[in-house]
């Protein structure tokens, strides 16, 4: 490399503080905060492989960049809707530092020499880049599949043990209503009684999960308001228990053709997972539950004022078997989802420093009067 190249090299180098601050200011945002939060605090980095890699011949320049782009496609994850805001942010470094070149007092036919190398290692780096996210993407399709087939088989072989463990289980919870008519005072029945009705729901959930659950009930127009009467009736000890403070405001009836008790099971389950997320962790425990109509939409929002839910987890928080729990199985809000989804709506979940709300959105049926 020239003395003049160097010279431009050094003096750029010594500009970088500047030249990060403007790269900064003009990236693109993306809908993505996590990979906006992630481009900023790889820009100093990007900006030192481009600088290093002048020095290098042709072809170690390429394995450089190569090795370089594979090291930065290993600490993001590939996702096609942040690819051109990708591309576009990394691509306007070079206005930045072509601006910085042209106030040198160098010839013009140097600009030009300097800019031109600097653009063909940029765009070398993001070919190479998009190269490896591309196929990392087809690494993840692969193993996915093989998990996902890994469940189908999984889902087969429980489906078929729990449905043969739900027959004894009914046997015993007869027994204990026997129990608790001949010997009221006998202890412990209610704790009894309390574990067998937890295992009784997370056994329906793994049945609705391997659609070998059927229900017996045909779809009625109901309203949601009214559910919501009866469902807080039930939790309302739970809710005094935790020392929680409930705000419900419900705009109308919003009546819905559906199936009762599986809306039932989704809301009960949403607001004792909440009431469980703030149980450890919020001194003073709020839900707000709203209802209303709009664009023949009903909407139900649930919200908690729990701790804050991380981003990577929002996004993976409806799959089945993921949990953040102990003792969870990771098919309590994979079940609400697709319970929602069968009344042909929505199911959401939202949350920031303060709030953590989910949502529902379901037709609205129009009730004659």
């Amino acid at each position: 490399m020239s003395q003049i190249k160097e010279n431009i090299l050094t003096f750029i180098q010594m500009q970088q503080n500047m030249i990060l601050a403007h790269w900064k200011e003009k990236l693109l945002k993306s809908p993505d905060n996590v990979f906006n939060e992630w481009m900023e605090t790889h820009l100093k980095w990007m900006l030192d492989i481009f600088l290093q890699a002048f020095a290098l011949s042709e072809i170690e320049k390429e394995k450089y960049l190569l090795e370089k782009a594979q090291e930065l496609s290993n600490k993001m994850m590939y996702k096609p809707n942040i690819v051109h805001v990708l591309v576009q942010n990394i691509t306007s470094i070079k206005a930045e530092v072509k601006a910085i070149i042209f106030k040198l007092p160098v010839r013009e036919e140097t600009h030009f020499a300097f800019c031109s190398k600097l653009f063909s290692i940029v765009d070398s780096f993001i070919f190479y880049l998009l190269q490896c996210l591309a196929e990392s993407e087809n690494t993840l399709n692969e193993a996915k599949k093989e998990h996902e087939d890994r469940l189908t088989l999984l889902g087969q072989m429980t489906a078929s043990f729990v449905h043969e463990f739900r027959n004894p289980l009914t046997t015993v919870d007869g027994f204990i209503q026997l129990l608790r008519a001949d010997r009221p005072d006998l202890p412990y029945l209610d704790i009894i009684q309390d574990e067998l009705s937890d295992l009784k729901v997370k056994i329906t959930q793994f049945l609705m999960l391997s659609k070998k659950e059927k229900t017996n009930q045909k779809k009625a127009v109901f309203s949601l308001s009214d559910q919501f009467d009866q469902i807080l009736s039930f939790i309302y000890p739970k809710i005094l228990e935790s020392n929680v403070q409930l705000d419900t405001n419900f705009n109308g009836k919003l009546y819905i053709n559906g199936y009762a008790d599986e809306i039932k099971q989704v809301l009960i389950n949403i607001i004792f997972n909440a009431i469980e997320a703030m149980s450890l962790q919020v001194s003073k425990p709020i839900i707000k539950i709203t209802g209303y109509q709009e664009q023949q939409q009903n909407y139900i929002k649930i919200a908690n004022s729990g701790p804050k839910i991380p981003e990577n987890i929002v996004e993976t928080i409806f799959d089945p078997f993921f949990t953040t729990k102990n003792s969870g199985t990771g098919l309590g809000l994979y079940v609400c989802k697709e319970i929602i989804n069968k009344h042909h709506g929505h199911l959401t979940c939202s949350s920031n420093e303060n709030w953590t709300e989910f949502t529902i959105i379901l037709p609205v049926c129009q009730v004659k009067k």
